[in-house]
């Protein structure tokens, strides 16, 4: 160009080629940036969908209808998504509505006392699906309606060393059904249930009883668990809707046995139910009062012990009145207890099985490789069927017992009897243990206050904590029962060895003391009977020693410890 011929040729070239080249990039860039723009790119977009408050039906409809037009027209999934998005949102939201409404009507409905009778123990939102099936398909076990129990018992034609059922024997049935229900027991913030992981549950089930000399506690690592925190492990209490758990795998290990007392304060309320088999049988429940009342003095004691100790707790050990409850799935293996016990059942329905001991044995015997020590759930599932086609199970040397409970009837199962139960709902039931006779009374009352016969540990050592260094033989001397020289040397070293110190030893001794107040306070009981125990012989004794282990440790026991206990000492308190 003209322009070009004033510059130097090497300049003029340099200038052409930075044109060219600057010219070049503006180019690319136009292109690039008109390919840009007519090319979209994946959005995701943010919609607000309001609806009036009196305008939710409306919109409820309106959307299923949209939603059932696009399905029709095959629209694209992310319209068909969008649309059922905004109906489940609206469904949603009617939902949580109703749900609260009715929640408040029957809120308000329990006030006016109008509220319909739970049939269930919890609801679908913690509940745990019941299993499948209808359990045992016929019943073995006798039957008795409550009206004729008396007379049967009087005349001798109820066998004791046989299980029979009571029906209508729970007379307050819908009240109690009201009042135990998952909703009421999460109230109760206080109370510490002992949990066993799947794997530890597990791990304890034997036929025979392994470390019989070493306090339960001890043998296994149990967890101590709110309220709350059992009902999110067992049952569904705030699961997400995949995490749900089932009856069955997820549930065997859950079922709990807590004192009465400690899973419901006011005890007054166990008024409703029946005391012993149906109001009859009832001499070991006289001595519930005595046993609450010293229990709830624990504060007054709670010094002389260990504070990891929860004293009130331990000093319903060994009371009379239970609650058995779990999620559907749930029930131990096989098993017996040493004294006899009824069970009324409020909510759910349970399989049950029983065997006479000797038959079990047999067939313990016969199926050693197949029989093993497992829930009552494995045992139902897998196990039964196998034991009753190639063992003999159910035949004329190895009967047993089968039935289905029902809410408001009451199973009594005799000392020895080997059983298991299994929940088919999530279940609830009030177990009561029975005394048949009041030498049968004495006998339990002693068992937990000085039976080296036994060898259980603690309870059958106990009063050798009454003497100082733990002196088993002048303890069985003074009660004319005295322990086997070589058991006594080792029992007395493992009681060492577990209960050291002044605070642990003080523990057994308020335990003798828990025992003793139970059963000479009692209202009703014959007072031979009370001397026919250990207590008015290890009362002063126990007493003193306690009063001893507190000075040394610069504390001192309550007025009201030093007095002997008598029956109308506690009625005005309680």
């Amino acid at each position: 160009s003209r322009s070009c011929r004033m510059i130097p040729r090497g300049r003029c070239f340099s200038v052409m080629k930075h044109s060219a080249l600057l010219l070049g990039i503006v180019l690319v860039c136009v292109e690039f940036q008109v390919a840009q723009s007519v090319v979209l790119q994946d959005t995701t977009f943010s919609m607000s969908f309001r609806v009036q408050k009196d305008e939710f039906d409306r919109a409820l409809a309106e959307t299923k209808e949209l939603l059932a037009f696009a399905e029709e027209k095959k629209m694209s999934p992310n319209t068909i998504m969008f649309i059922r998005a905004a109906r489940d949102k609206v469904d949603s939201a009617l939902k949580e509505f109703a749900k609260r409404q009715e929640e408040e009507a029957a809120a308000e409905a329990r006030k006016q006392g109008t509220a319909p009778v739970p049939t269930t123990l919890t609801d679908k939102e913690i509940g745990v699906k019941s299993l499948k099936g209808e359990g045992a398909k016929k019943c073995s076990i006798k039957k008795y309606p409550a009206s004729d129990l008396v007379s049967l018992l009087k005349n001798g034609k109820i066998d004791l060393r046989k299980p029979f059922i009571i029906t209508g024997g729970m007379k307050a049935l819908d009240m109690m059904r009201r009042m135990f229900t998952s909703e009421n027991l999460l109230t109760n913030t206080e109370l510490q249930l002992k949990y066993l992981s799947p794997v530890k549950a597990k791990e304890k089930r034997s036929f025979d009883k392994q470390q019989s000399h070493v306090p339960e506690d001890e043998q296994y690592e149990y967890s101590l668990v709110t309220m709350e925190k059992y009902f999110m492990n067992c049952f569904n209490l705030k699961a997400k809707p995949d995490f749900r758990k089932n009856g069955g795998a997820d549930t065997e290990h859950c079922e709990q046995t807590v004192a009465a007392a400690l899973l419901m304060s006011n005890t007054t309320i166990f008024d409703m139910f029946e005391k012993g088999v149906a109001g009859e049988l009832a001499w070991l429940q006289k001595m519930e009062p005595g046993r609450e009342w010293f229990a709830a003095k624990a504060s007054d004691l709670q010094s002389l012990v260990s504070d990891k100790v929860d004293l009130k707790s331990n000093l319903q050990k060994s009371s009379s009145n239970f609650f058995t409850f779990g999620p559907a799935g749930s029930g131990e293996q096989l098993r017996q207890e040493s004294i006899p016990f009824s069970d009324g059942l409020v909510h759910g329905k349970r399989r049950w099985f029983l065997m006479a001991p000797k038959d079990f044995e047999k067939l313990r015997e016969k199926a050693k490789d197949v029989l093993e020590p497992a829930s009552a759930f494995m045992f139902f599932e897998q196990q039964k069927e196998e034991l009753e086609e190639d063992f003999g199970l159910g035949g004329k040397k190895m009967k047993f017992w089968e039935c289905n409970q029902l809410p408001g009837e009451i199973i009594y199962i005799p000392s020895g009897t080997i059983y298991t139960s299994l929940n088919l709902h999530d279940g609830l039931s009030y177990k009561q243990n029975i005394a048949t006779s009041l030498k049968a009374v004495a006998e339990r009352v002693n068992n937990n206050i000085w039976a080296p016969e036994t060898g259980v540990v603690p309870n059958g050592y106990q009063f050798g904590a009454c003497f100082d260094y733990m002196d088993f033989a002048s303890a069985g001397q003074k009660l004319d029962n005295q322990v086997n020289p070589l058991q006594g040397q080792i029992i007395q070293q493992i009681m060492a060895q577990y209960y050291p110190g002044e605070k642990a030893q003080n523990l057994l001794i308020l335990n003798v003391l828990a025992e003793c107040n139970s059963v000479m306070t009692a209202e009703g009981l014959d007072q031979e009977l009370v001397t026919s125990t250990y207590c008015p012989r290890v009362w002063d004794i126990c007493v003193s020693k306690l009063e001893r282990n507190a000075n040394s440790l610069g504390a001192s026991i309550p007025s009201w410890l030093k007095s002997t206990p008598k029956p109308d000492q506690i009625k005005a308190e309680l």
